[in-house]
């Protein structure tokens, strides 16, 4: 309850000040399985614009299972990585702490993106984004 709460208050207050998307991978993820108000959640995102899902984003995907920077099961959170890195998105929000929004997740996808030439997405949850009305600054994409 605290987190669709928190994610409430973050879409309420502070979406304003993004560009949300989502991609396949992000439908795909919320699709699976079953939990309580699945249906309300993919009707949500298949709202919002999609990036794009190409080879480029297919292989830097399967570099971060390969580089163990996301487990070999969880290869629909590699993909959203990927998505983020190759339209050079922010911010990556999620609940998902236990492959996507930790600091080893951090620090591994900025090693890779390196070696790519590409900058890494922050990778944040709704309590962790930066907040305009607390004062603090949004990461911008660089020009």
């Amino acid at each position: 309850m605290a987190r669709r709460e928190k994610t409430r208050e973050w879409w309420q207050d502070e979406r304003e000040y993004f560009s949300v998307w989502a991609s396949a991978a992000s439908e795909d993820e919320l699709a699976a399985g079953k939990f309580a108000r699945q249906a309300e959640c993919l009707r949500f995102v298949r709202k919002l614009r999609y990036l794009a899902i190409d080879q480029e984003t297919r292989q830097i995907a399967a570099k971060l299972v390969e580089l163990g920077v996301v487990p070999g099961e969880k290869p629909g959170d590699a993909l959203q990585m990927s998505v983020c890195v190759v339209h050079g998105i922010d911010y990556l929000l999620s609940w998902n702490y236990a492959h996507l929004v930790n600091p080893v997740a951090q620090q591994h996808l900025e090693e890779v993106c390196r070696k790519l030439s590409r900058r890494a997405p922050l990778l944040v949850s709704p309590e962790s984004i930066p907040k305009v009305h607390l004062g603090q600054v949004i990461r911008r994409r660089e020009s």
